[in-house]
């Protein structure tokens, strides 16, 4: 006996992803200029704006250590749980710890 679903097709990912998806106010160019070490901290904030290199909704709030830098990504270790993660992301979805 099947039971029918109590809500509409997109109480999904659309749904959960919506808050953390919105614009709210218009960026700059000024995160491209940030120089960033190995071993220092960044908090991990997904930018609606570029969808390259987007971390996924989990991991946003998260605070990460930077493992490498590249010309336009930056791996990160984030803890999630008992577990250290790595994250792969651009230089649009992270900004220094603390500023």
């Amino acid at each position: 006996m099947a039971t029918k679903k109590s809500h509409g097709r997109s109480h999904g990912f659309k749904h959960k992803s919506r808050s953390v998806m919105k614009k709210k106010a218009p960026r700059g160019v000024s995160f491209l200029l940030r120089e960033y070490q190995e071993g220092q901290q960044a908090l991990v904030i997904i930018d609606p704006r570029q969808h390259k290199g987007l971390p996924h909704r989990r991991y946003h709030g998260k605070v990460g250590v930077i493992t490498s830098v590249g010309r336009r990504a930056i791996t990160l270790d984030v803890k999630l749980g008992e577990k250290s993660k790595t994250l792969i992301t651009r230089l649009d979805h992270i900004k220094p710890f603390g500023v």
